[in-house]
């Protein structure tokens, strides 16, 4: 597939948000995502993979509404598959290709994958972060790009992705705030619960996913999910509150306008209170017992939509 395209410096400059903090080199990395993306879907990777993460709500959901992000995060399509092999194949798919303006060259620093953007029309030195997750709990979504101006620059139809669910995506950004505090998983919840229509998400389910998220991130679960460091259970009075330490990951390169942490840190706290809503046996699943997990299995593979069995969810221990 060619990816053809009309883009100039002059586009990738009027990509950037009007008295915006963040520079051509984002804006050019987020164009060079599309182009990624669709260079991995023509290659059938998204067989394989599901797109989820803050990169898949700003393009996918958001928009130019949503925050700019420099990751690429994936979930392996079934648990079948082995996510180390899987992450491997994107990676080598990814090495250098070339898709219309942008070259790709890709590094294993650590055991992560990094991903390093060339082009003649801008200088990009922060390369993407590749991640391949676990598979999503629930069935995913089929969604196409939120149309955004630069597009029209693109002589190519941007590809259908399928994506982790709305619900499960903001309950993964739950579970990890239970682990540390990043405004960009504070972020993208704000963003969620002021956005029409996406303020109408079921709240229950994302609550649910949640607590059971943050159970899998102590105890684990099979060959997929391994315990999580730095992790502990779920106390809604200790996880709502204010005067947290933020790790703001240069949060004003990346969104527009930039939130002051405090405000930011208010308004997830008050748009976010009912996590602490807590069924009876939520309340069992947040204290994380592993003598739960029996009745913590039962309860992923019973969530609407559920796209994993109990016999996956057992089958490595």
């Amino acid at each position: 597939m060619t990816f053809d395209h009309r883009i100039t410096m002059g586009h990738l400059l009027r990509h950037i948000p009007p008295n915006s903090m963040i520079g051509v080199d984002v804006a050019t990395l987020d164009v060079a995502q599309d182009f990624l993306l669709a260079h991995l879907h023509a290659a059938g990777m998204f067989d394989l993979v599901v797109f989820k993460g803050g990169t898949a709500l700003r393009k996918l959901f958001a928009g130019t509404a949503g925050r700019f992000s420099t990751d690429i995060d994936l979930a392996i399509a079934t648990p079948d598959e082995d996510r180390r092999t899987v992450a491997d194949l994107v990676a080598e798919t990814i090495d250098d290709a070339s898709a219309g303006p942008f070259r790709y060259r890709v590094e294993n620093r650590r055991g992560r994958w990094l991903i390093h953007v060339d082009t003649d029309l801008a200088n990009v030195a922060i390369p993407l972060k590749l991640d391949v997750g676990p598979p999503c709990w629930l069935a995913p979504d089929v969604r196409s790009f939120v149309p955004v101006p630069i597009h029209d620059r693109f002589d190519f139809a941007l590809p259908d992705l399928p994506t982790m669910s709305l619900e499960e995506n903001l309950a993964e950004k739950v579970a990890r705030l239970n682990r540390v505090a990043a405004a960009r998983d504070a972020s993208d919840l704000v963003w969620a619960a002021t956005t029409t229509p996406f303020s109408g998400t079921d709240r229950n389910v994302v609550r649910r996913l949640a607590v059971l998220k943050i159970w899998v991130d102590v105890n684990g679960l099979n060959g997929h999910w391994h315990p999580t460091s730095s992790t502990a259970a779920f106390d809604p009075s200790l996880w709502l509150r204010t005067g947290r330490e933020w790790d703001d990951e240069s949060i004003g390169l990346l969104a527009h306008p930039p939130p002051p942490i405090e405000v930011l840190e208010s308004d997830m706290v008050r748009l976010w209170k009912d996590l602490a809503n807590l069924t009876v046996d939520e309340a069992v699943f947040a204290a994380a017992n592993e003598k739960d997990r029996s009745a913590v299995i039962a309860a992923i593979f019973s969530l609407p939509s559920a796209a994993v069995s109990a016999d996956e969810l057992w089958r490595v221990q």
